[in-house]
């Protein structure tokens, strides 16, 4: 196509607007860049990029590279699977389709998703509500297990599509009745997945740009990813001490459980919209997402939300892990702040506290 030179220059100025939006404030390295070297360092890490937001600036620290055959570094414009931290879109998502009364929280889920080949013998599946799967208590089988993993080691290319996925887990036993308890669990979020191409008539990944991606300005987030591009961080795994590229389980992925894959400055622009703006939801119905459940106040989940502990009070986002990639994102109200981590390899410690120790390290500035 030959641009004219309006339609070019029209073009140019929707770019400039739109990365306005996800780029608020000039960023500086600040205390978080020795914090992130001494981590990656300590954590023997391929690569990570940290981004702290709030009253006292706009912090951006990288480290490493994100393809250890090429060694690109890692950049401001390095994209990231990020796993679970994705289930914060979806469950985002869904809310919406509440706001607009498209379906309740309380309503089964099946009438949206009894379409799905074999879906009948997913076990509690005509019981379970819209919420139940938000709060991870639907007591589904969980579909995200060895099998799933072994086979896409043998296909690392495959994309499993929602069908697939649940197909893993049909005729699993239930792990508890809809309702009795938390568990933790992806099999929730493939369900909702499922359940927002019902109800807006199209894909997952083309539900998520109109509904999130496109009114937040976040131009480099996309639902899976195609390897052969440039900006992507590769994750890896040590296999008897040498590093394994196991990037395909990530970018390979397209259902509700976690298949965002964006950069810190997109994903920032995400948080800040929804925890600061009300540019995706009404306050008030964040509130609620982010409420610790009444059955189960020690989870540490609301509805599609996780609640972190720290010393100022608790922070609301969503963490992601698997093999080869972690992210943590979280905003604190208290204290008005954004954290965006990434990272593509594995910890080597239990729990590096990243997001505490990132946050006191910013407060020094």
């Amino acid at each position: 196509m030959a641009w004219t030179t309006p339609q070019f220059t029209k073009l140019v100025l929707g770019v400039a607007t739109a990365l306005a939006l996800v780029h608020p404030a000039a960023s500086i390295a600040g205390p978080v860049q020795p914090f992130l070297d001494q981590l990656v360092k300590k954590e023997k890490l391929p690569g990570a990029i940290l981004l702290v937001s709030g009253p006292r600036g706009r912090q951006i620290a990288t480290a490493g590279v994100a393809n250890l055959k090429t060694r690109e570094p890692i950049t401001e414009d390095s994209r990231f699977y990020i796993a679970s931290s994705g289930k914060l879109v979806t469950a985002v998502a869904t809310h919406q389709l509440v706001a607009e009364n498209k379906l309740k929280l309380k309503e089964p889920v099946f009438k949206w998703v009894k379409d799905i080949k074999g879906i009948q013998e997913l076990r509690n599946i005509r019981a379970v509500t819209v919420e139940q799967l938000l709060k991870h208590r639907s007591g589904i089988a969980e579909y995200f297990t060895d099998d799933i993993g072994d086979a896409a080691e043998e296909n690392p290319e495959k994309r499993y599509s929602i069908q697939e996925s649940l197909a893993f887990v049909y005729g699993e036993a239930a792990e508890f009745k809809p309702g009795a308890e938390y568990s933790y669990n992806n099999t929730n979020y493939v369900l909702l997945g499922a359940l927002i191409e019902t109800a807006d008539k199209t894909s997952y990944a083309k539900a998520i740009q109109r509904r999130i991606f496109d009114p937040v300005g976040m131009q480099a987030s996309t639902i899976g990813a195609r390897p052969a591009e440039s900006r992507l961080a590769h994750g890896y795994e040590y296999d008897r001490n040498r590093p394994k590229d196991v990037s395909y389980t990530g970018w390979n992925a397209i259902t509700g459980d976690g298949a965002v894959v964006t950069t810190a400055s997109d994903y920032e622009a995400f948080l800040n919209a929804l925890f600061k703006d009300e540019t995706l939801l009404p306050e008030a119905t964040v509130e609620r997402m982010c409420q610790p459940q009444a059955e189960e106040p020690d989870s540490g989940y609301g509805m599609g939300c996780s609640i972190l502990d720290t010393p100022w009070g608790p922070a609301w986002g969503h963490d992601g892990s698997i093999t080869g990639f972690n992210a943590e994102t979280w905003y604190i109200k208290s204290i008005d702040t954004t954290v965006v981590f990434f990272t593509n390899g594995d910890f080597q410690s239990d729990d590096p506290d990243v997001v505490v120790r990132a946050v006191k390290a910013y407060l020094k500035n």
